[in-house]
């Protein structure tokens, strides 16, 4: 682990954090909306992954206002752009934290790369979980839906610890360049 910390690091330019931060921003505020319009059935459907957490009956509530379709569109967008977009925000992460890093006195602590990771795993193991509700509906597994709302707030959790983490580097940057 430590040696695939080193070499995104090593990676770290402020050209692929552009060109990273320009494609994170294009999925997030073009495909998603796009493909979020195919699942938005109904005012009360909406993806489980934009709440901070939700109870089982909340969750099949959600499940069941969608439509087929949109049941359909959520697991082909869980499948495709909710991949890509994770890695990619994931990867804006690793740089920023490993470009202010190199500004800091914190450089090459690989502790620092520990949030973001964490977030990309759970986003990957809710949206694995939001899957296999929809895939069983209609079914209702409980203790899959509690699952599936611990892995979605402990992501964001770790998403807020990332950029709480991100800002607090900013200030340090500031402050020690504001004394020097």
């Amino acid at each position: 682990m430590a040696y695939l910390i080193t070499r995104i690091a090593a990676h770290a330019t402020i050209q692929k954090l552009i060109l990273i931060g320009t494609i994170s921003l294009a999925i997030r505020f073009g495909l998603m909306p796009m493909l979020g319009a195919e699942m938005m059935t109904s005012p009360e459907a909406g993806p489980l992954d934009l709440m901070f957490a939700y109870s089982p009956t909340e969750a099949f509530a959600k499940l069941v206002a969608f439509s087929d379709v949109g049941r359909s569109a959520y697991r082909s967008f869980l499948l495709t752009a909710d991949i890509i977009y994770p890695v990619s925000y994931t990867l804006f992460f690793l740089w920023s934290i490993a470009l202010l890093g190199r500004q800091s006195d914190m450089q090459n602590d690989a502790k620092l790369m520990t949030a973001p990771l964490l977030l990309l795993v759970f986003d990957m193991l809710e949206n694995t979980t939001i899957i296999l509700l929809l895939t069983l509906y209609p079914s209702k597994p409980v203790a899959l839906a509690l699952v599936a709302s611990v892995f979605t707030t402990t992501k964001w959790i770790f998403a807020g610890l990332t950029m709480f983490q991100i800002a607090v580097m900013l200030v340090q940057i500031a402050l020690k360049n504001r004394i020097h």
